[in-house]
């Protein structure tokens, strides 16, 4: 192989790798794809990738290249990750030259946002009133989830950037327990618990620390050390808001409303459900297009969970709802010529165990220790059982790429 074309693959390879990191792709799976593609291009690479980095090393048998990228973690985003994979296609399919291959990637990873303000605001108030009535509670309940829902859609349109950028969380903490405790001083009957949760829930990391736990379970220590220790601090950071911002609420007074409102009917739970799965598409950043797919794994993986804690049990039951999940994300790769994971963190995205590690961590900012590390092993027991599940699903069906 001559040296120049050696450094194009090299150089294509590279700048693939960046673009899956980019878009949210966990360690393992990176380094599989990047290995798969090493191979197809008849060099020999070996990766690690980070959090915050990626090692390569390449070889043709006649000279090296080792390359540190230092990258930053975007979050998943589905509608780009979609791109890159057809971009790879087409350069093993050699319809496209490397160069152009790599101007593609560039032009993918500098576009805009597919969904808008409006958008964004409406994903906001239907995912916290979907989780609202997942979790139970009255009408009440869901008035002032949908009421908070809306604000916090507002304050994340004016996202700030920089050192303000890190405390996000802690903001979007302190005022929904704020707003919650003052709606709660004025109508007493209303469930604190249930309202803050569900409005927080779109910010807890319970697939960030679900794709810690499988980069751990797959031997990549250092990356799911990271990640779990980054979810661990988010976690902390809405916990310690919610402190606030009830401590902020205790300082007023209303005169209190005598109204009683009725509990949700569990039907209304199955009108919501699609609703909530389809909100994965603006939360992953899908493809418009994608929709009907991102709702029906959200449906699927949630029914899965549901049947299976029925009759298994909560840990069994969530590693049934994730075997499910990953045997059928590859069932639809292999059908659509699509990443896995298009149908993947949509099908376990209702199931990740983030609202029980934010119960832990406010159990034991409320002193009760005993009852911090249980949720604790529960959040973890939760979390590994459906990674397992997943994994047993990638053994009944094999993937079609480690994408």
């Amino acid at each position: 192989m001559e040296h120049i074309d050696f450094k194009r693959r090299v150089n294509f390879i590279v700048k693939f790798g960046r673009a899956l990191h980019a878009v949210g792709s966990p360690a393992h799976t990176l380094e599989g794809t990047l290995q798969e593609m090493s191979l197809m291009m008849g060099i020999k690479g070996t990766f690690l990738s980070l959090p915050t980095s990626i090692h390569s090393y390449f070889s043709n048998g006649e000279e090296e290249v080792t390359r540190i990228e230092r990258v930053e973690p975007m979050g998943v985003n589905l509608g780009k990750l979609s791109q890159v994979d057809l971009v790879s296609q087409e350069v093993v399919g050699n319809r496209i030259s490397f160069e152009d291959a790599v101007t593609k990637l560039d032009q993918i990873m500098i576009s805009e946002d597919p969904y808008g303000k409006r958008i964004r605001i409406i994903y906001f108030v239907l995912s916290v009133a979907g989780f609202q009535i997942l979790f139970g509670g009255t009408w009440g309940d869901l008035i002032a989830s949908l009421t908070v829902g809306l604000l916090l859609g507002f304050i994340s349109l004016a996202r700030p950037i920089g050192l303000v950028s890190q405390m996000f969380e802690s903001i979007v903490a302190i005022v929904a327990a704020f707003v919650t405790y003052l709606l709660a001083k004025w109508i007493p009957n209303l469930n604190v618990g249930v309202i803050i949760l569900s409005s927080l829930i779109i910010f807890m990391p319970g697939l960030y620390i679900t794709i810690a736990i499988s980069e751990i379970a797959t031997q990549n220590l250092v990356s799911g050390t990271a990640r779990l220790m980054g979810g661990v601090m988010i976690l902390l950071k809405l916990t310690f808001g919610v402190f606030i911002g009830s401590k902020l609420a205790s300082w007023f007074h209303f005169s209190e409303l005598e109204i009683d409102f009725h509990q949700i009917p569990v039907w209304v739970t199955f009108v919501t459900l699609p609703i909530t799965s389809l909100m994965s598409t603006v939360n992953f950043k899908a493809q418009r297009s994608d929709w009907k797919w991102v709702t029906l794994a959200g449906i699927f993986g949630f029914s899965c969970s549901k049947i299976g804690t029925h009759y298994l049990g909560a840990e069994l039951g969530m590693f049934f709802g994730g075997a499910c999940v990953g045997a059928m994300s590859n069932i639809f790769a292999r059908l659509k010529n699509r990443p896995s994971s298009l149908f993947q963190f949509p099908g376990i995205i209702l199931l990740v165990p983030g609202s029980v590690g934010y119960r832990s961590l406010s159990f034991l900012y409320e002193r009760n220790v005993v009852g911090g590390l249980e949720t604790a092993f529960t959040m973890i027991s939760l979390a590994m059982a459906l990674v397992v599940g997943v994994f047993f699903g990638n053994m009944l069906i094999k993937p079609r790429s480690s994408l």
